[in-house]
């Protein structure tokens, strides 16, 4: 189906052990046959590879990370909410080997994203906590487990309603837009 459903939220002030808290909350209060997964701890580097194709730019992630490589590709429907996302694991590769293959196919390094994350795999969906190296913490909930694309926003939906989401800044941008976007503000002003 190739199809990624997700909700980004800034954290701001909800830190990782509190977000921690209300997914224990939930898996201890929703029903017995909710079990708690174990945390996954990844920390990786995310460089960000783009081409001018036509009118707008695509974009790969060449995510090093977790004892593994991956390339992503990812298009927008309507809104960040619902994207189709294509994941390719190439980790037997060489680093060299990844980075000339996207540079003989016309991309170019645009900028690379350091992430340090938590992740809970429940059955229906996935409960990300991370930090950029900036400092910002960032909430991502993805559905995992739906029929179509409206079982799957009912499902993020839910997740954001039992861990209490709503108050929070929801962000629709795609990392990738975030990041290009300060990069040229922070260019402007340079050039000042």
């Amino acid at each position: 189906m190739f199809k990624e459903i997700e909700y980004k939220y800034w954290a701001s002030d909800l830190s990782k052990e509190n977000f921690l808290k209300r997914i224990e909350s939930i898996a201890a209060n929703v029903s017995n046959d909710l079990e708690m997964p174990e945390v996954i701890y990844v920390v990786s580097c995310d460089d960000y590879y783009n081409r001018t194709n036509g009118d707008h730019k695509d974009f790969v992630r060449f995510r090093k990370g977790g004892g593994g490589y991956e390339l992503t590709l990812k298009r927008k429907e309507k809104e960040n909410v619902v994207r189709t996302e294509i994941n390719l694991n190439v980790t037997g590769n060489e680093d060299s080997a990844i980075v000339e293959f996207l540079t003989l196919s016309g991309y170019e390094k645009s900028f690379q994203v350091y992430k340090e994350a938590w992740i809970w795999n429940f059955p229906d969906c996935d409960l990300s906590y991370y930090t950029l190296s900036d400092g910002r913490s960032v909430i991502e909930l993805e559905a995992v487990e739906y029929s179509s694309v409206k079982d799957g926003v009912k499902v993020i939906n839910k997740w954001e309603k039992l861990l209490k989401l709503t108050s929070l800044e929801k962000e629709s941008a795609s990392l990738y837009e975030i990041f290009t976007e300060e990069n040229k503000l922070m260019n402007k002003i340079s050039s000042i």
